[in-house]
């Protein structure tokens, strides 16, 4: 598990999450200054480096807020699925986050396969979230 430490790694990790994502976002610059502003805010990146230097796959989570974080944008790179990727990088999270003094952390699952990786490092679902919008 890696804790990005230069540009190259910020924006490594930002074009990793834009591959995991299908491109729902482009990498750019200030996807990378993003991830490197939640390290600097009291937040975490964690990242698993690929063979060649790059990222195989990273998330972030928030600065604890009282007493609870969010864990978000965890991606692999489709090449590099299947090997424990996201959990690995939840887990770190987690427990950084924990001995930070977090209270809790929370995500959102998109399916069921993300959702089984969560539980497998301890997630449990717990409540309903809700949405409200202002009409125009």
């Amino acid at each position: 598990m890696a804790v990005p430490a230069t540009d190259e790694d910020y924006r490594a990790i930002d074009a990793a999450l834009s591959e995991a994502f299908a491109s729902e976002f482009a990498a750019s610059e200030e996807g990378a200054a993003r991830l490197r502003r939640v390290q600097e805010d009291g937040g975490a990146v964690r990242f698993v480096r690929a063979p060649d230097g790059g990222c195989a796959g990273g998330a972030t989570c928030s600065a604890p807020a009282v007493g609870t974080a969010e864990l978000a944008g965890v991606g692999t790179r489709p090449a590099f699925r299947g090997r424990g990727i996201a959990a690995a990088v939840t887990a770190a999270l987690t427990e950084t986050m924990f001995a930070r003094g977090a209270r809790s952390v929370w995500l959102e699952y998109s399916g069921e396969g993300s959702r089984r990786v969560y539980e497998r490092v301890g997630f449990e679902p717990w409540g309903t979230r809700l949405y409200m919008s202002l009409e125009g």
